[in-house]
């Protein structure tokens, strides 16, 4: 004998408990007879739009048509919600193991399930725990978020921590604070307080709340982070703004890097445009800028070449120092290896080999070999150690002198 029930063109229907399938067709509304929950040991199965009243328990749930099924209170399914072809909205809670609706999938209070897509939307107000998340059009979340990985095609949004191995969406994405593996966004992504990404890939615009941790930033456009950063490395097409102190392993940008505090660098610093940092700037290789260069505090690397015009409170390139044509240099320099282009301007240089090319302005030389092209102009002393040669033209505001020993460099500055 079946314990299946059905009920035809009702306005409404009262059950408290079935113990096998229940089929609905053509009724407005469930609702538990005594209870405040209804609990179906079967399968609801749901032909037309149907408005759960209290909490609904159930082995499977399917809607047949394009309509949506409301649940006004929790709804708890062991096995599957398939409304493929249509809605699932719940004014609260909502566990399920697998949730497929072919339009929106809402939940008032916290998810839980494996994986729930939807084909326009997912919203869920409260928490949600998933291994999957996939929204056709957006998906959004509250509250806390802990899923596997959580997918949009236009948005994915998170109001709360979110702990996530990939967060991929097609259009923006957004979170608060927590820690995700993987972003991939083709449009934007904002991180409001301090998250944890080990790879950040947007085509178009980011920005990182203070204190957050990116492994590795590859963004087509511009990124931003609102505070103290740690990263491994920046790859940006466009700008990069740092409101604090940074520290990482290299730079690579297509346009400009401003920092507020001070820049860290355990690699490379290579910029096509121009570099500002509010603090010192250190870097264990090589800087390499097209542009401009100005830092407020001193700047400590291992080899810099600038294009155009450099500036700090004091220049250090333990292995080489190099400034395009017509380039200024502002502050003191001191490197092993000193090429000055022609018609460029600096302050004073400190080396073992340093090479003034013609038409250029320098304050005072310091160095063992010194070599001066035609027509260069030395406003300050000339010290060197081993040998200097100049060429016509060359004007010294004071004869070069040799010396046994040049003066430390702290004390010239």
């Amino acid at each position: 004998m079946s314990n299946n029930l059905e009920y035809h063109n009702e306005d409404a229907v009262e059950l408290d408990t079935a113990e096998g399938d229940v089929v609905i067709r053509d009724c407005g509304t469930l609702r538990p007879k005594k209870s405040k929950e209804i609990a179906i040991g079967g399968a609801l199965i749901v032909y037309e739009e149907l408005s759960v009243e209290g909490d609904l328990r159930c082995d499977r749930l399917e809607l047949k048509t394009r309509d949506r099924v409301v649940v006004n209170g929790s709804l708890y399914v062991a096995k599957s919600i398939d409304a493929r072809k249509g809605s699932i909205e719940v004014e609260d809670n909502l566990e399920a193991r697998d949730i497929d609706a072919g339009a929106t999938l809402r939940v008032g209070g916290n998810l839980k399930c494996i994986a729930a897509k939807a084909g326009a939307s997912v919203a869920v107000e409260g928490d949600a725990e998933a291994q999957r998340l996939t929204g056709g059009g957006s998906v959004k979340v509250g509250g806390r978020c802990k899923v596997e990985r959580m997918s949009g095609g236009g948005s994915v949004s998170v109001g709360g921590r979110i702990e996530t191995e990939e967060l991929d969406a097609g259009g923006s994405g957004k979170a608060v604070d927590g820690a995700i593996k993987k972003v991939s966004v083709g449009g934007s992504f904002k991180a409001e307080g301090a998250i944890v990404i080990d790879d950040l890939d947007v085509g178009g615009s980011a920005s990182v709340g203070p204190g957050s941790k990116v492994r590795n930033v590859d963004i087509g456009g511009t990124f931003r982070a609102e505070g103290d950063l740690e990263f491994g490395a920046i790859d940006v097409g466009g700008t990069v703004k740092i409101e604090g102190n940074a520290h990482g392993d290299s730079i690579d940008v297509g346009g400009a890097v401003k920092a507020e505090g001070n820049l860290t660098l355990a690699q490379g610093l290579d910029v096509g445009g121009t570099v500002a940092v509010d603090g010192n700037l250190k870097c264990d290789d090589k800087i390499k800028v097209g542009g401009t260069v100005k830092v407020e505090g001193r700047i400590d690397t291992f080899r810099i070449v600038v294009g155009g015009e450099i500036s700090a409170s004091y220049i250090k390139a333990t292995d080489g120092f190099r400034i395009g044509k017509r380039a200024e240099v502002s502050g003191f320099v001191e490197s092993r290896e000193i090429l000055i282009r022609e018609r460029a301007r600096t302050d004073s240089l400190y080396g073992d080999d340093i090479r003034i090319e013609e038409r250029a302005r320098v304050g005072s030389i310091y160095g063992r070999i010194i070599y001066i092209e035609r027509d260069a102009v030395v406003e300050g002393e000339t010290l060197y150690t081993e040998s200097i040669e100049s060429e016509s033209g060359v004007q010294f505001k004071e004869e070069p002198r040799k010396v046994d020993a040049l003066p430390p460099p702290q004390q010239l500055k």
